[in-house]
């Protein structure tokens, strides 16, 4: 009998995270109207924003993992923790962090200020939110992948004359790759959502968060409804883009 219980457990819990996307999508028909132009200029901030989030993430965050995937220092347990403190801490309280270094009263932004730059409520101050909450997710990820990449190999390649970065090149980032990859595309559509620290440092340009906000301000559940589901759409996407990826990376993709 237990058994047979236990056996629609997983069921409930599908059924469970279902049914408000169901009923978000059995409320469009009861929008009235939807600004077109407002939403889709705040998803195309929130996806260009993303997507050099995503290469900022790249090109700083996968060298860091390296690092902390081969350094045997206690150090790189402390760089570890700080680098993955935005992701236990309440987004809004990362955006209280970089407000008081990057606003007007902080030290970043005086100095921006003086040099006839305004930082906060601006495209670069969403990068900067977005890049503090969502790469995090590409070190973590990257530095899995790299801690189960052989260090033999690594070994041989600079036993036969390759260098240390032609070796991270042509040896570690290939058989990395998998993990690499799915790091990115997580922070990629962390990015897309984030909401608390770019509502502190940058609620100006809207992104799709910042949109789907005030939209429910303005008109409660039903007006806040299509950002919604566009943002649940976006994750879906990146979502089965990452199976995919993931599965041809490893080379068990479907043929045919």
């Amino acid at each position: 009998m237990l058994f047979r219980i236990a056996r629609f457990l997983p069921y409930i819990l599908v059924i469970y995270l279902v049914l408000p996307i169901i009923s978000a999508f059995m409320l469009l028909s009861s929008v009235s109207l939807v600004d077109f132009f407002k939403l889709s200029n705040a998803m195309f901030i929130s996806i260009a924003s993303a997507f050099v989030t995503t290469i900022i993430s790249a090109l700083f965050g996968v060298p860091l993992a390296y690092m902390l995937a081969r350094g045997e220092s206690r150090v790189n347990y402390v760089v570890e923790a700080l680098v993955i403190s935005p992701i236990v801490l309440p987004p809004l309280a990362t955006g209280l962090f970089l407000l008081s270094i990057f606003s007007p009263a902080g030290f970043i932004g005086n100095l921006a200020n003086g040099s006839g730059f305004h930082i906060t409520r601006t495209f670069f101050a969403v990068v900067l939110a977005q890049t503090a909450v969502a790469s995090p997710f590409t070190v973590m990820s990257a530095k899995a992948a790299f801690e189960g990449v052989d260090v033999k190999l690594e070994f041989a390649s600079r036993l036969m004359g390759a260098g240390r970065l032609k070796t991270f090149l042509m040896v570690s980032l290939p058989l990395a790759k998998k993990g690499i990859v799915a790091g990115l595309l997580m922070t990629f559509v962390r990015a897309v959502g984030e909401f608390g620290a770019t509502f502190m440092l940058a609620y100006f340009p809207k992104t799709l968060p910042i949109y789907l906000y005030t939209s429910y301000l303005r008109g409660g559940i039903r007006e806040a409804v299509p950002a919604a589901i566009v943002l649940w759409l976006i994750g879906v996407v990146v979502f089965i883009l990452m199976r995919a990826t993931g599965d041809e990376l490893a080379g068990t993709g479907r043929s045919g």
